[in-house]
């Protein structure tokens, strides 16, 4: 059993002394000094912008799916391919690295892709106007996926707009009548 003046000792200094409590004290002031002051790097989170966009562009693509009402789907629609179109032309360089032969084979997918968020609430766009008898609103929803996602991770897409075209009973644009001889 340690002695009386041992328990007094440290009783008044505790395990460390105030010498060292001091120098313990500096030093984390230093470090909180040189990691705290660095104004000249990047931002501690550099991504919240971008994902605060991404929950956005989610959000959307959720309503788009959930929702009934055609105006709000088709919003949703115009919204996402609003989207999807700004981070395209951001992503896409003049000059693409991947129109190298060599790269042609790498898919370059992101864990999701807002071009198909896009495409699929457009065609459930046109979906549900042609089920609601607005079929000069589908044909517009139908085009917009054909025009605008025609590379291969889009097929699908592509092909459920291009059936629903064929369902609908409107003439086409291009397509003119003659006059009656």
């Amino acid at each position: 059993m340690p002695g009386a003046d041992y328990i007094e000792k440290h009783r008044k200094n505790g395990p460390m002394s105030w010498a060292n409590r001091w120098w313990l004290i500096r030093g984390l002031i230093l470090l909180m000094a040189l990691n705290g002051c660095d104004t000249g790097g990047q931002s501690v989170r550099p991504w919240l912008p971008e994902n605060g966009r991404f929950i956005d562009m989610w959000n959307t693509y959720t309503h788009c799916y959930r929702s009934e009402d055609l105006d709000a789907v088709h919003l949703d629609a115009r919204q996402l391919n609003h989207a999807a179109g700004a981070i395209n032309a951001a992503a896409d360089p003049i000059l693409s690295p991947f129109d190298d032969p060599a790269h042609k084979e790498l898919p370059v997918r992101a864990s999701v892709d807002p071009a198909a968020m896009a495409a699929a609430c457009t065609l459930r766009a046109g979906q549900i106007a042609q089920g609601t008898g607005h079929p000069h609103l589908a044909q517009e929803m139908f085009l917009i996926v054909i025009t605008n996602f025609p590379q291969p991770p889009y097929r699908y897409y592509v092909a459920q707009a291009q059936r629903g075209l064929e369902l609908l009973d409107v003439p086409s644009h291009s397509t003119f009548s003659s006059p009656p001889m």
